[in-house]
């Protein structure tokens, strides 16, 4: 004769240890490979963006845009977070400006200078559909002036799910690199309608 209560507590301890299996790999996933640094190219804006930014620009700011070195960035820990060093920042704002045609074909010879700061990037403690915000603060100045033509702080949010890839490492990565490259967007959008003196 069977013992039927045996067969039961086997079945019911071997979906437990499944579970716990199944757990495992699922916290070993969030836990290994966490870090993914942004890409450069990723954080700079699109190229349809930059076509039509650049009709916008005033005659005043093309070629005429020195990027002075970004400030803020942070190197992305191999355990956790997505982060974007100053180097991957430098190289995000160089090829944005470059792109829409501010800046000047010769390094260090623009009527104007901007400087970039980044504040904070917030990203929340589990990367699942994760939404990121990034604050980075921009100051315009005419070269020599002391007084800045633009200053503004703009904070800008971008969220990233499984439509967008099915690893939470790189959803948040995803969400990142969109957050900055919107922001970027936002600044360009700002110097187009910006009055300046001819």
């Amino acid at each position: 004769m069977i013992d039927r209560r045996t067969a039961q507590t086997r079945t019911s301890a071997s979906k437990t240890a499944c579970l716990a299996a199944v757990m495992a790999a699922v916290c070993a996933t969030l836990l290994t490979g966490c870090g993914a640094p942004a890409r450069p190219l990723e954080l700079s804006i699109t190229d349809m963006d930059s076509l039509q930014l650049r009709s916008w620009l005033s005659p005043q700011l093309r070629r005429n845009v020195d990027l002075l070195p970004v400030q803020g960035g942070q190197d992305t820990n191999p355990l956790w977070g997505t982060r974007m060093s100053d180097m991957s920042l430098n190289q995000a704002y160089q090829e944005s400006l470059r792109r829409v045609g501010l800046m000047p074909d010769v390094p260090e010879t623009g009527r104007y200078q901007l400087k970039v700061e980044l504040m904070a990037v917030a990203q929340p403690n589990v990367p699942m559909a994760p939404e990121v915000a990034v604050s980075v603060r921009y100051t315009l100045t005419e070269r020599g002036g002391k007084a800045p033509v633009y200053q503004r702080i703009l904070r800008t949010t971008q969220k990233a799910g499984i439509d967008d890839s099915l690893s939470p490492t790189q959803q948040l990565r995803i969400a990142t690199e969109g957050a900055l490259r919107s922001n970027i967007g936002e600044l360009l959008r700002d110097l187009a309608s910006l009055p300046l003196p001819t």
